[in-house]
């Protein structure tokens, strides 16, 4: 691809303005997403093969990714208000090449989170208007990565329906954000992890079972867990939530999500100290806020390493991390050596998959 290298280049060296090229792939992703301003220059890059940034980034950090082989992509929403008519969408796609080209990026990542029933008119035009999106990109700019957010299962989840397979043959690959999981009620209404190992298993399995190639397929993991705030606390594991009155009678959308960094905070100062869930092969603990009972359900290195090790039973084209940001770089000695510890969960196991 030529490019029109600009005066505005960020970098020293200007050929770190040049996107990576088609050729460049790595043979296992590892997506970052990275959500504000905080810490991203102390990431681990030597761990990132696509580096995730919403528009409002440092332009600085075009030259890290690129000085590290990495492609940086923007997060992209797509609103239902720009696929109803073929100019509307031609315009929308234009406008959103020649800023990715401008700032020298290598792809866009797309998301839509507006609810459609399955089959619907908005159904087939948003799988019309992500054709076209990658058709376009892949023509003009290529060697630029199009990738898909879909949630954890592809059974309308959440009530986001997709025409997965016909959106995951026109991209390159689709992000299975593998967390936000609706609580298991069978055991009643009782705080839970958002990601159990073997609902993220099923989900990602069911996607391969509707045709989709396990090899254009990351699966995300969450670097954040969810703060329950007890009605009854009956003991560890047993934190009764108030029920709702629509929808699932509870889930974890009455915690509050909280980053990493201040679960390990709040750990530190917990009532229990760590406890893990074998059923559901993760981490938990509780604290007290007052006369509030509280139990924080989440992610850490062991039950994100037993993630991986999903990704390399299904031959998976990567993993990926939502978000960067959410862990402590400057911190301590301890929050640093956590830190590395997160990063290493993710990528450790690649060593002898890789051989």
């Amino acid at each position: 691809m030529q490019v029109s290298f600009k005066s505005d280049c960020p970098c020293d060296d200007t050929d770190l303005c040049r996107p990576l090229r088609r050729e460049n792939q790595a043979e296992i992703e590892v997506f970052a997403f990275h959500l504000d301003h905080s810490d991203w220059k102390h990431y681990d890059w030597s761990k990132i093969t696509t580096f995730v940034v919403t528009e409002d980034f440092e332009m600085e950090a075009i030259c890290t990714a690129h000085a590290n082989n990495i492609r940086i992509v923007m997060k992209v929403s797509l609103a239902t208000s720009d696929m109803e008519d073929r100019a509307t969408r031609r315009d929308w796609i234009e406008f959103i090449a020649d800023f990715i080209k401008y700032v020298y990026m290598d792809g866009i990542y797309l998301e839509h989170l507006e609810i459609f029933e399955k089959g619907s008119h908005l159904y087939h035009k948003l799988t019309e208007f992500v054709k076209e999106i990658a058709s376009y990109f892949h023509q003009k700019l290529p060697g630029t990565q199009i990738s898909f957010h879909v949630p954890w299962s592809p059974h309308c989840q959440n009530e986001l329906c997709y025409d997965f397979l016909a959106i995951s043959k026109a991209c390159d690959i689709l992000f299975v954000a593998s967390y936000d999981v609706p609580n298991d009620l069978r055991d009643g209404c009782v705080a839970r992890s958002s990601a159990p190992y073997h609902q993220v298993l099923s989900g990602m399995s069911d996607y391969i079972k509707l045709g989709i190639d396990s090899r254009k397929l990351v699966m995300g993991v969450a670097w954040y867990g969810y703060d329950y705030t007890c009605k009854h606390f009956l003991g560890v594991g047993e934190c009764e939530l108030e029920t709702i009155s629509q929808g699932v009678p509870c889930s974890y959308t009455e915690a509050r999500r909280i980053p990493y960094k201040d679960i390990m905070q709040r750990l530190s100062r917990s009532l229990t100290g760590r406890f893990w869930d074998d059923d559901r092969k993760v981490p938990y603990f509780v604290y007290l806020v007052g006369n509030t009972y509280h139990e924080v359900w989440y992610d850490d290195p062991e039950s994100i390493s037993m993630k991986v090790s999903i990704m390399m039973k299904l031959n998976l084209r990567g993993i990926g991390v939502w978000a960067a940001n959410n862990i402590n770089y400057t911190g301590d000695v301890r929050a640093r050596m956590q830190a590395a510890e997160m990063w290493n969960a993710v990528c450790r196991p690649w060593w002898n998959y890789r051989e």
